[in-house]
């Protein structure tokens, strides 16, 4: 007869041998998350099918993307929707170059190791 600690081992290698074998598709097709800097949440997608990789940057304490988020357009411009007031130490020109720089680093490969946060 097995102990109660025996059984608990089994069923622990059991649900790590099952979990192991599940894919994980975190990333791909979908934005997810990757790193909150000064309010700004940096995201990141990679499209499976041409292996390209999307960042994009936004304050997401107001609403979805479109159409209520504060955020960076493709060219890094700064998109702020007529009906949203911020304080002015959020949109610093200093932290839109950290965000810009950021976004630069998560583009550039499949690794996103950022130098300075």
């Amino acid at each position: 007869m097995r102990g109660p600690s025996e059984v608990l081992k089994s069923c622990f290698f059991g649900a790590l041998l099952i979990t192991s074998f599940t894919p994980a598709n975190a990333g791909l097709d979908n934005f997810t998350n990757l790193i909150f800097v000064d309010n700004w949440l940096i995201e990141r997608r990679i499209d499976s099918s041409t292996n390209e990789i999307k960042c994009r940057a936004s304050i997401p304490s107001h609403a979805t993307w479109f159409g209520a988020r504060v955020r960076l357009g493709p060219a890094n411009e700064l998109i702020t929707p007529t009906w949203i007031s911020l304080k002015g130490d959020l949109l610093l020109e200093s932290k839109l170059k950290k965000i810009i720089e950021l976004l630069r680093d998560c583009r550039a490969g499949l690794l996103f190791l950022p130098e300075k946060i």
